[in-house]
């Protein structure tokens, strides 16, 4: 039997309007609702990153670019932590064409304005919702096309028009945009790529810092990437510990009477500011990790960090997501290098998972893209299990904690599966969601009949071992 992810994808293009459908994006002129195109097989096509160039034609039309930005302007409060510290008026007004098409291609990816959906009736009699999956292919697809022309137009930026030899801000700005479109399409290889090379640029111009506010930004951005990168994934730093200037607390700016409150996830110079801060405790809980002196530093270290977190007003949601994000690897690399442990520091690790998966769901409540913390819903399945096997080890002293855990992979997995990621398929996300249920299977949380998985290893964190 064909399964549904099996099936051959084709569509129907023959003008603008037809790319426009198919892509969920409101041609102009048009009806708010709008409907995707009959998937039949006028154009066969399959997922090999090479456009038809009747398709690659509609696709670099000035319409289809205009719709995509308007759309990210829409939602800039996802777009913007995704590329900042790029300003809202540079994205409005002489984008750099090489911005202008990675922000069309994250936008067209990562935001939606419709879905087609189709229910039917699983065992557990309920109704659950299957996604066409054919329009969510075509438009990485096109995101791909869309990556491939900001390559090519690099050259444009890289230089300055008086000076050749004199690399431009905006050329970093454009290797941020690079490297998170190439992280989003999976493109591994080429992250690494702009990752490397936006840091070599950034040592380069730090004898400007005091001359271009932007190039601040960039620093204090790419210095958390780079330290986020490397805690995670046990990659060495790029930019060194200690930042090569002196950092300064930007003046407060008074809130607007017509901002509300879900300006929350929005980012300002001074949030860009705690990101700095947090990401020096972050790197030397990293130096602690490579040096195996965690277990002993890990107190007074984390005391440190609380007592700075507890002082902060006004906390950012992306900020706290990523605050909590931080001191779950850690909490993992703890985890995983203690034989005993004591009933705070369990409770404390449960806690750190809910502060996530709230901030997670706020996030959803506001309408806001999660696809930037998609690899946090395995990373805190992997946490709850280890856990789970401390709780299990000491059973008289810690088995009432085993409802609240069991209660956070089921909430887990719940908003895994309501994400956009998971729904589009973005990052193997069925796949990760499959073996989580294969987990909650073994442990008895879940019934057979619920599973449905194909099983891949995923790597997520430095100490994960293949089980």
């Amino acid at each position: 039997m064909t399964s549904y992810n099996d099936m051959p994808l084709s569509y129907i293009i023959n003008n603008y309007s037809d790319l426009c459908k198919l892509l969920m994006i409101d041609e102009p002129n048009s009806k708010l609702t709008t409907q995707l195109a009959t998937t039949k097989a006028l154009l066969a096509y399959k997922t090999t990153y090479t456009l038809p160039k009747s398709v690659q034609y509609h696709s670099a039309t000035s319409h289809l670019i205009e719709n995509l930005m308007f759309r990210a302007i829409q939602h800039w409060c996802c777009i913007s932590f995704k590329i900042v510290p790029i300003d809202l008026e540079l994205i409005k007004n002489d984008t750099p064409k090489t911005i202008l098409y990675c922000v069309a291609a994250i936008s067209m990816i990562t935001t939606t304005t419709t879905k087609n959906q189709i229910e039917n009736h699983s065992k557990r009699n309920k109704k659950r919702k299957v996604y066409d999956k054919s329009a969510e292919g075509f438009k990485k697809d096109v995101g791909f096309y869309f990556y491939e022309r900001a390559v090519n137009y690099l050259n444009e930026v890289l230089f300055n028009e008086d000076d050749e030899e004199q690399l431009s801000e905006i050329a970093i700005q454009c290797y941020f945009c690079l490297s998170y479109t190439s992280n989003l399409l999976r493109l591994t290889n080429e992250q690494r790529t702009w990752h490397y090379l936006a840091c070599d640029l950034l040592k380069n111009r730090v004898d400007y810092i005091h001359i271009s506010p932007a190039l601040k930004q960039c620093w204090y951005r790419w210095y958390y990437i780079d330290a986020w990168i490397g805690l995670s994934l046990n990659m060495e730093c790029l930019l060194p510990d200690k930042l090569p200037f002196r950092i300064k607390r930007p003046p407060q700016q008074s809130k607007k009477n017509n901002e509300d409150d879900d300006d929350c996830c929005l980012m300002s110079n001074d949030t860009l500011y705690e990101f700095v801060l947090m990401t020096q405790y972050m790197r030397r809980f990293n130096r602690c990790i490579q040096s195996n002196t965690l277990i002993q530093s890990y107190p007074n270290l984390t005391n440190e960090l609380e007592y700075w977190w507890s002082n902060i007003q006004n906390k950012n949601l992306h900020l706290s997501i990523c605050y909590h994000s931080m001191r779950l690897v850690i909490m993992f690399a703890l985890l995983q290098h203690l034989d005993q442990v004591n009933f705070e520091l369990l409770l404390d690790g449960l806690n750190i998972t809910l502060e996530i998966l709230k901030g997670l769901q706020e996030l959803k409540l506001m309408k806001c893209d999660q696809s930037t913390y998609h690899h946090m819903f395995f990373a805190i399945h992997k946490t709850l299990k280890a856990i789970l096997s401390h709780i299990k080890q000491k059973e008289e002293e810690f088995g009432y904690l085993e409802s609240f855990a069991r209660q956070q992979f089921e909430m887990n997995l719940c908003c895994l599966e309501g994400t956009d990621a998971f729904i589009n398929d973005l990052y193997s996300m069925r796949t990760i969601g499959s073996m989580i249920e294969d987990d909650l299977y073994s442990l008895g949380y879940i019934h057979s009949d619920e599973v449905t998985s194909t099983k891949r290893y995923i790597h997520v964190f430095r100490t994960i071992k293949s089980t």
